[in-house]
């Protein structure tokens, strides 16, 4: 008999994020300057730059990573084990998480840690670009000095806080998405279901239309095109684009869909019976649930 109860979803917690932007934020700080008197704004750039690459802000950074790396893949471990408990797979699910990091799933956290490393010691230089970008569209457009003065004061703080925002929540659910896959493909597990966070308007058209639907890891869907959305984000899975809150439920079994099935299969979203997903998914009827 199928287990009773929803398969365990692979996401990264919510405290995770916060605890990656705190850090962020206390890295941010050894690296933010004021403009000061008679510097100019490239020198003030050449200052943050020079900055962000201090030995100890780079110390930081990697430590910053590797922890949020660590964080996240115990809690995708956990979550490995979860799915490890309802299936007939246990045992080699078990051995997969006693030896995985001497393979792919090692060099993953490893590239992930060096990834998110370059990300977090490079938010005030990317913060302060962005600023000197506005400025000068304001001189462009004939502002006055202190009116510029004043809109740099006020903006840089808000441009450093969406930039930590959008990276501790989107490298955490990137990163969780990594690991899930990377197990993944050591077990020959092919398939996910893809998952919103459930809340109405604050879900975004493209990714309410991919909710339920069962998806291949070899071919990572372009949601907004599946419905006429110009975008340049392209093809990616679950929890890969900016601000994604949504999670995946790995497929170790046929007891695990719910047929008929939503399923992205070259392109576009399709139903199909049981037996129209076994001609794609070959190997899968192997796997049944014990």
């Amino acid at each position: 008999m199928p287990p009773k109860g929803k398969p365990p979803q692979f996401s990264a917690a919510k405290r995770l994020q916060r605890a990656y932007e705190r850090g962020i934020k206390a890295v941010t700080g050894r690296v933010v300057a004021p403009v000061k008197p008679g510097q100019t704004f490239a020198q003030w750039l050449a200052e943050i730059a020079a900055r962000a690459n201090r030995d100890d802000v780079r110390a930081a950074s990697e430590e910053l990573a590797r922890r949020m790396v660590a964080q996240v893949e115990a809690k995708n471990a956990r979550t490995w084990r979860e799915a490890a408990a309802r299936s007939s797979q246990s045992r080699l699910l078990h051995k997969l998480l006693q030896r995985e990091m001497e393979g792919p799933t090692g060099a993953r956290v490893q590239s992930l840690i060096r990834e998110n490393a370059a990300l977090i010691s490079s938010v005030p230089l990317h913060a302060a670009r962005q600023l000197v970008d506005e400025v000068t569209k304001a001189q462009q457009a004939g502002a006055r000095p202190g009116t510029i003065g004043k809109m740099a004061k006020a903006r840089f703080p808000q441009l450093l806080r969406s930039r930590t925002n959008l990276i501790s929540r989107t490298e955490t659910a990137k990163a969780s998405t990594a690991l899930t896959q990377a197990r993944c493909a050591e077990l020959a597990l092919d398939w996910y279901i893809w998952e919103t966070a459930l809340d109405g308007d604050r879900v975004r058209e493209s990714h309410r239309k991919m909710h339920g639907v069962v998806v291949p890891w070899s071919q990572p869907p372009a949601p907004e095109a599946l419905v006429g959305e110009k975008s340049t984000l392209g093809h990616y899975h679950v929890g890969e684009c900016p601000n994604c809150r949504c999670t995946s439920i790995v497929v170790l079994t046929l007891d695990d869909i719910k047929f008929p099935a939503r399923v992205y299969w070259n392109g576009a979203i399709r139903s199909m019976t049981k037996q129209d997903f076994k001609k794609i998914a070959v190997g899968l009827e192997e796997r049944t649930t014990a």
